[in-house]
C-alpha cells in the first residue's frame, strides 16, 4: 500500500498539479467576479489568477504537493479590494472573495480531481 501511494504521488507531475489548480482557480475567479460589487467594473476586471502570490487573494491549494494558486484583485488595478471585502471605518464590508471560495468549494474539488484522475489511474 505504501509503495502504491508513493507511486501515485510520483505519477502526478508538477504540470498536472498546476493544470488541476488552474481548473479550480478559474471556477473561484468566475464566482468572485459574479459576486463583487460593481461600480465601475475595475475591481471586477482586476480579479486575476497567479501562481506567485498577490494581494487580497483566496487560495486553492494541494498541501501534499506544496502547490498554491492565488485568486484575487491584482496589486495595481485592484489595490482596494480588501477595503471592499472587509469594509472600512467609512463603508460597510461587501465580501466577495471568501463567499466565492465557499460557494464553489465542491465544484473546485470535482474539477481538480478530474484533471488529476488520469495520472493517478495510470500509477495505481
Amino acid at each position: 500500500m505504501d509503495r502504491k501511494l508513493v507511486a501515485i504521488r510520483d505519477a502526478v507531475s508538477p504540470e498536472a498539479r498546476e493544470r488541476s489548480l488552474l481548473a479550480g482557480a478559474e471556477i473561484v475567479q468566475a464566482e468572485a467576479r459574479r459576486l463583487v460589487p460593481v461600480l465601475t467594473g475595475n475591481l471586477q476586471d482586476s480579479i486575476i489568477i497567479s501562481f506567485d502570490g498577490g494581494l487580497n487573494s483566496s487560495a486553492v491549494s494541494q498541501r501534499r504537493f506544496f502547490s498554491t494558486v492565488y485568486i484575487g484583485p491584482s496589486r495595481r488595478e485592484g489595490f482596494y479590494g480588501h477595503m471592499v471585502e472587509f469594509g472600512t471605518s467609512h463603508s460597510a464590508a461587501h465580501p466577495f472573495m471568501r463567499p466565492a471560495l465557499d460557494n464553489s468549494r465542491e465544484e473546485v474539488r470535482r474539477a481538480m480531481g478530474d484533471f488529476l484522475w488520469a495520472d493517478i489511474k495510470k500509477a495505481a
